[in-house]
C-alpha cells in the first residue's frame, strides 16, 4: 500500500488595504496669492516657484482656524478668484502601489494636478478653467470643514520627484473665506492570512484545496 504525506503549506491571500502616507494634513505648501494669472507653467515640476512664499496647511482666511493666513488683496469687494499651492514629493517605485486616496479641504472649489496633469475637479465647472473661472457653488456649514475623498489612481506619479499642483477658486468676489489643506497616501495592498477549508479530492500527485472567503477583493497567492 502506498503511503502519501501531504505538506499544507501557509498561504497569504492579498485583499486588504492600508495606507502609506505621501502628504499629511498640515504639511508645508509652497503658494501664490496675488491674485495673478499664472497660466499653466506653475503646474510642472520644473516651474521655477523661488519667488512664492512657504507656509504650513490649513492655509486661507476668514474662518480663524487657519494655521496660515494668506492675503485676498486690497479690496473686500473685489478679492482675489484663484489662489495656487505647489508641493514636490518623492516616490520610490510607484508601479509597485495599488493606487491613491487624495482628500481635500477646498472652500470654494479646487482643480488638482499631478506632474501637470488635472488628476481631480472638486467643486468646479467642466471646460477650461482660468485665473477667472470662479467655483461651482458657494461652500458653506459642515462642508467647509470637510476633506472629500478621491480614488485616482498611481499611474500619474513617476519613480523619483514628482510635483502636486492645487489651483483654489472662489465662488465670488465678495467671499467671507477661502481654505484648503490636502492630504495623499498610497492605497497599498496587505496581506491578509485565511485558513484553508481542504476538500479532499486528489490522486497520487494532486490535491484540490478550496478557500472560503468572507472579504472580497483582488487576490494573489504567494
Amino acid at each position: 500500500m502506498k503511503t502519501i504525506t501531504l505538506l499544507i503549506l501557509s498561504v497569504f491571500l492579498t485583499i486588504s488595504s492600508v495606507n502609506a502616507q505621501l502628504i499629511p494634513v498640515g504639511s508645508g505648501w509652497k503658494y501664490l496669492d496675488d491674485g495673478s494669472n499664472q497660466g499653466t507653467a506653475w503646474q510642472t515640476l520644473n516651474f521655477d516657484d523661488s519667488h512664492w512664499a512657504e507656509d504650513n496647511a490649513q492655509l486661507g482666511y476668514g474662518d480663524s482656524d487657519e494655521t496660515t493666513v494668506i492675503s485676498y488683496g486690497n479690496d473686500a469687494n473685489n478679492k482675489y478668484i484663484t489662489y495656487y499651492f505647489r508641493k514636490k514629493i518623492t516616490v520610490q517605485d510607484p508601479s509597485a502601489q495599488n493606487g491613491l486616496k487624495l482628500e481635500i479641504l477646498r472652500d470654494d472649489g479646487a482643480v488638482i494636478y499631478i506632474n501637470g496633469n488635472e488628476v481631480v475637479r472638486s467643486n468646479m465647472p467642466s471646460g477650461v478653467v482660468t485665473s477667472t473661472t470662479l467655483a461651482a457653488h458657494t461652500v458653506s456649514g459642515s462642508a467647509e470643514d470637510e476633506f472629500f475623498v478621491y480614488n485616482i489612481s498611481s499611474s500619474c506619479l513617476v519613480q523619483g520627484q514628482n510635483i502636486v499642483a492645487v489651483e483654489i477658486h472662489q465662488r465670488s468676489k465678495t467671499s467671507s473665506d477661502v481654505s484648503f489643506d490636502l492630504k495623499l497616501n498610497f492605497t497599498q495592498l496587505s496581506l491578509f492570512r485565511k485558513a484553508p477549508y481542504v476538500l479532499y479530492l486528489g490522486t497520487n500527485t494532486e490535491i484540490l484545496i478550496l478557500w472560503q472567503l468572507n472579504e472580497t477583493g483582488n487576490c494573489q497567492f504567494e
